[in-house]
């Protein structure tokens, strides 16, 4: 047998089939494609989840902003109503010219588009753009569901492209009353363009629709006055005859596709503009209704970065399927001969290290990528905080916007008191006007506390100050109404552990709500407002009552509840006393509602004296 040369079968003795090689090639090639298609649906999923919080975020902080801007100019109908120059003309005592030039004033100041003034015809009267060309004086808009409204004794509230500027606006207005008899009807025009303006710049893609489906705000001009879906042709027929969008026709947007996404969220697919070489383009749908505007907000979030994300997921499998394919020839191969893998040890050494070099680098890549990941995140917390800051300057507008209401009369009086030389009188209404601009700075000063999650301390307080600077703000209010006001205080001065601001804003919430119970009760004769206050050992006692219809019996137990209100429909969140309740807990202090044998309401503000030495907030502020 020596000698014998080595045969054939002997050097594929450890050599594994075709058939086998192949089997595990497709093995491995199934559980590559399996890979993939989990990585690319959870990377999907994660995307979704990801879109999700920041749509809800962002439709929080442009929900703010688009209520906001409809808030800012509220109360202008009101003033307009309650002007006796405005009822001498609907009267017939006055001329017009007059009117439309105060009209004039509150605009200019205001920054509205227009305040105009109409009869119980619907004809205009008054017009702050009584000197332009396209004048309102003159036509007559009873047509307008905003006058009918009005006219009937109700807020009206209607977003309308101006039959005579052919420009869109939100239309507010308010009836003009001589006691019981509606004279006629004041109107403020509010441009909200801007928003549109901000929102293109900022590359977000926003718009409006009202309850009827039809977009009218849109940072895209190409959606504008489209229609979310067919509109019943009776809807048509209506904004026609309302002449809502003027001569425009309402066609429906050009949605391609419609699906869901994993999570359940609308995903629409619009056809891509015409004069530009860009394909269709997939967004993701965010809604949220503002039910005061009766308004819907949606927020469309481009799908690019998924399609993007879902490459590099298939991608990553690709390269983890080659590496089990590599690592499926390497197991094969170490299982030959040892001659055979000596001979090539070489060769495969050198592929490892192109292969481990090309991992090392997508390594590098991935760590890049969640660097980037992190900083995104970290940009994501501090939109929520701006959201959060945003939402608590929505929360507390109602408490800067009787000060800002009663800026806009002082500056009104202002105006008229230079303009008959009465410069004393004038520098009076501006250093009133300075105060309450420091009052308002000192609410604000609020919103930056919270930025920066800090907490004001509690000090002692003048009660008389406190009820002077709460009264000052309402006075615009106070001196409208048809209310005795008493105050009684103890000679000497009374202080209170609490925060000066905060103190303020309960009696703001408490005052406000007496003059909206005796509003609310006209035909009760000539009310009155009572404020006193007393010492009781180491305790001080605020009382506010009024002479208005009262609560339920059956609403004490939730009149200090959340969102719960005796108001009308709109006229009230329901908030003030939930916050005022938390305030006074939060100084130690209680509030109540106290039975009592007159007619009316009373409350009681209890809080701790700051005249004892050994005080327990005292010795907390020192401790701090």
């Amino acid at each position: 047998m020596n000698g014998t040369p080595i045969t054939g079968s002997d050097t594929t003795a450890g050599k594994i089939p075709v058939t086998r090689y192949l089997l595990m090639l497709l093995a491995t090639l199934l559980v590559g494609i399996a890979l993939a298609f989990g990585l690319a649906r959870w990377t999907e999923y994660r995307h979704f989840e990801s879109l999700e919080r920041q749509g809800n975020e962002r439709l929080e902080l442009y929900a703010s902003t688009v209520q906001s801007a409809k808030q800012r100019f509220d109360y202008l109908p009101f003033i307009v109503s309650r002007n006796d120059q405005v009822k001498a003309l609907l009267q017939g005592r006055i001329p017009g010219e007059a009117v439309s030039r105060t009209l004039h004033a509150w605009q200019q100041e205001s920054a509205a588009a227009v305040l105009y003034l109409m009869n119980d015809q619907g004809e205009v009267l008054a017009s702050s753009n009584w000197q332009e060309p396209q004048s309102f004086v003159g036509n007559n808009y009873h047509f307008r569901p905003y006058f009918r409204d009005a006219i009937t004794g109700g807020e009206g509230q209607f977003f309308a492209v101006g039959a005579s500027t052919g420009q869109p606006g939100l239309f507010l207005s308010r009836p003009v009353r001589d006691q019981d008899k509606i004279l006629g009807v004041a109107v403020v025009k509010i441009d909200m363009t801007q928003l549109e303006t901000d929102w293109a710049l900022g590359g977000e893609n926003v718009l409006v629709a009202d309850n009827d489906g039809v977009i009218f705000l849109a940072s895209n001009p190409e959606w504008k006055y489209r229609s979310l879906g067919a509109i019943d042709p009776a809807i048509l027929q209506r904004l026609a005859a309302e002449r809502k969008y003027s001569n425009r026709i309402i066609t429906p947007l050009n949605i391609l596709k419609q699906r869901r996404s994993p999570l359940g969220q609308r995903i629409i697919e619009l056809e891509g503009p015409t004069d530009q070489l860009v394909g269709d383009t997939r967004y993701l749908m965010h809604q949220r209704p503002l039910s005061e505007l009766n308004w819907t907000l949606y927020y469309l979030t481009d799908l690019k970065e998924l399609v993007y994300k879902k490459r590099s997921a298939t991608l990553i499998a690709l390269l983890i399927t080659l590496l089990l394919v590599l690592s499926g020839f390497i197991f094969v191969n170490r299982i030959q001969s040892r001659r055979l893998l000596e001979a090539r040890v070489e060769t495969r050494t050198r592929e490892l290290n192109d292969t481990n070099r090309r991992l090392r680098e997508e390594i590098d890549t991935r760590i890049e990528t969640e660097e980037q990941l992190q900083q995104t995140h970290e940009e994501l917390v501090q939109a929520e905080k701006l959201a959060a800051l945003g939402q608590m300057s929505a929360g507390i507008v109602h408490e800067i916007s009787q000060p800002l209401s009663a800026m806009q009369t002082f500056v009104a009086s202002t105006r008229l008191l230079l303009q008959r030389g009465e410069n004393g009188s004038a520098l009076g209404n501006l250093d009133d006007i300075g105060s309450m601009v420091r009052r308002v700075t000192s609410i604000v000063a609020h919103l930056k506390s919270f930025a920066s999650k800090s907490r004001g301390h509690s000090s002692p307080v003048d009660i008389r100050k406190v009820i002077e600077n709460a009264l000052l703000i309402l006075r615009p209010r106070l001196e409208h109404s048809d209310i005795d006001l008493s105050i009684a205080t103890p000679p000497q001065p009374l202080r209170v552990i609490a925060d000066e601001i905060k103190l303020e804003q309960i009696l703001i919430n408490l005052i406000r709500n007496a003059l909206d119970a005796m509003q609310q009760q006209p035909e009760a004769g000539r009310h009155q407002l009572k404020i006193h206050t007393e010492a009781d050992g180491g305790r001080v006692h605020i009382y506010i009552a009024d002479t208005g219809s009262g609560i339920n019996p059956d609403d004490l137990p939730k009149v200090f509840d959340p969102f719960f209100t005796t108001k009308p429909q709109g006229e009230g969140l329901g908030l003030g006393l939930s916050v005022s309740y938390g305030i006074a807990k939060e100084f130690g202090g209680d509030l109540a509602v106290v039975e009592h044998s007159e007619r009316g309401t009373l409350f009681k503000l209890s809080l701790d004296s700051a005249l004892e030495t050994g005080n327990k907030h005292d010795q907390k502020a020192v401790e701090q």
